[in-house]
Order: C-alpha cells, then structure tokens, then sequence
C-alpha cells in the first residue's frame, strides 16, 4: 500500500521500494522535477517506508511508525524548508527569535502537508533556508534515536539554501552518521552547489500526464470541463490544479471569455475595461493574471483545432465549442500564430517590468489586428 495518495511516478515508486527491498539505501537522495511532480510527496513516502515497523517489503500503514508519520509527528522524520530570517546567529535554534504568528503559520503549513503531500510549505518572508536550520539538523543527527529505523532529514527547496547552509550542509554529508538518509526536493537542482549533487542519488520526477491528473480529478466529483481545463492550465502541477478548481477556475473562464467577445465586437469601451482590471489583477495577483494569459493561449490553440476540422473532443474549452465554432465561422483564415506571439509578447513585456496597461493595449490592439484579417464579409 501507500501511506499518501500520490498520483502516477510508477518508475520511481518502484524504484524505491526496490532500494528498501535489497537494504542498499544511499546517505542521500536528490528528487528533482518541476513543481508538483511529486517530489515532496515521494520524498515523505520513502521516509515511511524506511521506518515502517512490520516485517515486510511493503508499507503497512498502521504500525506506531506509519501512523505518526502520516501526521508528520515521527521523531525519526525532519522537514527544512525556507523559512523568516531572525538572528545571524549560526548556533542559535532557528525558531527562537521567529513571531508566533510565523510560528501558527508553520505549524498550520506541515498540518496541511500532512493532509495534502502535494501542499506547497512557502512560509511569508521565508526567502531562503539559513545555516542556523542545518547547525540544528548538525547537532541532532548524531544523536541516538528513539526508535528504531533511519533518520531521514527532507530538505523542501534545497535550492533556498543560502551559500553557508549549504557548505554546513556539505560537512554533514561528508560524515553522515549511521542510518540516516537525506532526501533534497527541488525544481531547480543547477542552482545546487556541484559538490552536494555529486553526493547525492538523483532522480528525476517527469511532470504528472494529463490523462493521469484528469481522472484523479474526476474521481474527486468535479466536472469533466473544469478538470480538463484546470489540469491544462496547471500544466501537471497537482496543487495550482486544485486550487484552479477550489477558486479561481470560473474567474479564469469568465474574464477569457470576456476578452474573446470584446475583441470579436470591436468594443473598444470593453477592452479599456479589461485592461484596467487586467492590470489590476497582475499587480494584486499575478498568479492568477498568468493564468488568464495561459486560458487565452489554450482558446486560441481550441481555434486552431476547430479550424483543422477536429472533432470537438479535441478542444480544451468544450463548454464554449459553440462559440468557438460561430468564431471560426466568422474569422475562417485567422492567423493564430499572430495571436499567440500578441499574448507571449505582452507576458514577455511583463516580466520585463514594462507598464502593464500599454503591454494589455499593445497586446488587445495586435489581436485585433489579427483577427480583422481574417473576417469573411458576405
């Protein structure tokens, strides 16, 4: 069985439990892959199968061990991961000088990433790990367990530490005691120092298929349109697709749809509008405008289809086929490839801090454009 619903990863699954069963465990593992593989996730099951207390090969999900791992409480299990900065001293507990709201806000993050292996721990003001968490993991590593089992150390983000934790953390690797492993999670593994890597087993955890996270999705209830459509615009992310379906997916639909009718009626009072609160939700929540940016790229892909003669099963927007058919009906030789670079180049300008309404104006206005030659009068 598995302690934690983890989605697809076969290979590596299997991969790992076959490193428990031949009992040629490393001192250190490097997860890599892009956010919401799974690199978490895989990490918190190997540490409970390297601690499950029954004589077998495989997790029994109810022995003291399983149990108190599944809350994230084993005293062979610790979790380092960026958190606020307070004291520069090297020796001091990294928890001592941090507030107690930072102090519920931690506590609250490892509760929902018991619940949810797929939660992301991102602490505010946690920038970066400092070398006072790894003087702490330094000084208890050593020390005798009090139980049986390996003590497993799962650095979240080990890209985050800051160039003296990830000397002191060299040293630790350099002499690791007996029965510990440690697990490095990242999605940025060259920003790791070269010595760290070459002390670790790495394997790389590939982003989840699409077919896979739909019919996780589906199985929780929600509707087939909004999984398929969540599930693209994460992008095989497991969390941003439940949360696009927790909150924000119908106000992705919504302003997209939006956009599409203003462009298409030339209404030129509905596009100032849109560029103002477009502009408003990149500054306030730029998660959610990139999202947005993405939503537009997928109808404008949903147009190529149509306009390929596919069936409609093939679109990302099935809800909207109808008004993407009247679309292609009336614009029949649009030039798509025109409207992606409009929205690529206007998230592109973004990113290079230009004004964000004159690159939502530059980008509506080449739309437009590119839409205009493509009408059909008759």
């Amino acid at each position: 069985m598995t302690l934690f619903p983890l989605i697809n990863q076969e290979a590596n699954r299997q991969y790992l439990y076959n490193i428990f069963k031949s009992g040629r465990v490393a001192n250190a593992y490097l997860f890599y892959g892009e956010e919401g593989s799974g690199t978490e996730g895989f990490a918190l099951e190997f540490a409970a199968l390297l601690n499950c207390q029954a004589v077998s090969d495989q997790l029994c999900g109810s022995c003291p061990s399983c149990k108190t791992m599944l809350n994230l409480e084993n005293p062979n299990l610790t979790l380092v991961y960026p958190i606020p900065a307070r004291s520069e001293e090297a020796n001091e507990d990294p928890f001592k000088r941090l507030k107690d709201d930072e102090i519920a806000e931690i506590q609250a993050a490892i509760r929902a990433k018991a619940k949810n292996p797929y939660h992301k721990i991102a602490i505010k003001k946690g920038l970066h790990i400092p070398i006072n968490f790894i003087r702490e993991i330094s000084r208890t590593i050593y020390l005798a367990s009090s139980q049986k089992g390996y003590k497993v150390v799962i650095i979240f983000d080990a890209h985050l530490l800051t160039e003296q934790a990830a000397n002191a953390f060299l040293k630790i690797l350099e002499e690791p005691p007996a029965n510990s492993c440690f697990i490095l999670t990242t999605s940025n593994p060259d920003e790791l120092l070269p010595t760290i890597k070459s002390r670790c087993q790495s394997l790389f955890f590939p982003p989840i298929p699409p077919a896979e996270l739909e019919t996780y999705f589906a199985n929780k209830g929600y509707s087939t349109n909004d999984v398929r459509l969540a599930v693209h615009l994460a992008a095989g992310n497991v969390l941003n697709a439940s949360q696009l379906l927790e909150s924000d997916l119908d106000t992705v639909k919504k302003t997209t749809l939006r956009i599409i009718t203003a462009l298409t009626a030339g209404d030129i009072a509905g596009v100032y509008n849109l560029t103002n609160s477009l502009g408003q939700i990149a500054r306030e929540e730029p998660e959610l405008f990139k999202q947005i940016m993405r939503a537009l790229l997928f109808w404008i892909r949903d147009i190529q289809v149509m306009l390929s003669g596919q069936e409609s099963t093939a679109l990302i927007f099935q809800e909207y086929s109808s008004q993407i058919r009247e679309f292609c009906q009336k614009y029949p030789v649009i030039d798509c490839h025109s409207m992606k670079t409009a929205v690529e180049n206007c998230v592109d300008f973004l990113n290079h801090n230009v004004y964000i309404n004159l690159a939502l104006l530059e980008m509506f206005f080449n739309l437009r454009n590119s839409i205009k030659t493509g009408i059909v009068y008759v």
